[in-house]
């Protein structure tokens, strides 16, 4: 039987010895918005888990909630002919899990190439998916950065 996608996360935190928090709520959780309106915390303090393909290699992007990923920035940034989001089936394929359930906190992100948008290090305390619609984890972005090793760069647009 494989873990469930909370449990992943539960297993990495405790693995790495994460200073993280998985908070469970009873309404769903999958979009910025209902993420923000259940957890009382703002738009601009949830990190969103992005999977894209450049040139048919894998990436996971994570952005604050209130930005929209810059498919351009990101193109131009790679050096790629081409960039776009993973359909939902990719991202099953990729991840294990399904859109709006992803975590940052998983061995499947952290075998990718990780891009943290630059505007993420402003913060100090996100929350991050956590596994299901109905999980979120509260994490510092510090320790993010250390646990993911990600690359960081200007990959966001709006607000």
């Amino acid at each position: 039987m494989s873990l469930s996608g909370v449990m992943k996360v539960k297993e990495f935190i405790k693995m790495r010895k994460l200073r993280a928090e998985v908070l469970e709520f009873r309404e769903s959780v999958e979009s910025v918005s209902k993420a923000s309106k259940a957890s009382g915390m703002p738009p601009d303090t949830i990190i969103k888990t992005l999977i894209v393909l450049a040139d048919d290699k894998s990436y996971a992007v994570l952005l604050l909630g209130s930005y929209r990923l810059s498919l351009k920035k990101l193109r131009k940034f790679l050096g790629a002919k081409t960039v776009r989001l993973a359909k939902p089936g990719e991202v099953g394929e990729i991840v294990g899990l399904k859109p709006g359930e992803v975590s940052p906190l998983i061995d499947s992100i952290a075998k990718l190439s990780v891009i943290v948008d630059e505007k993420v290090l402003k913060k100090d305390i996100v929350l991050v998916g956590g596994g299901s619609i109905h999980h979120l984890v509260k994490i510092s972005v510090k320790e993010l950065i250390s646990v993911l090793k990600p690359i960081i760069a200007d990959v966001s647009e709006g607000s």
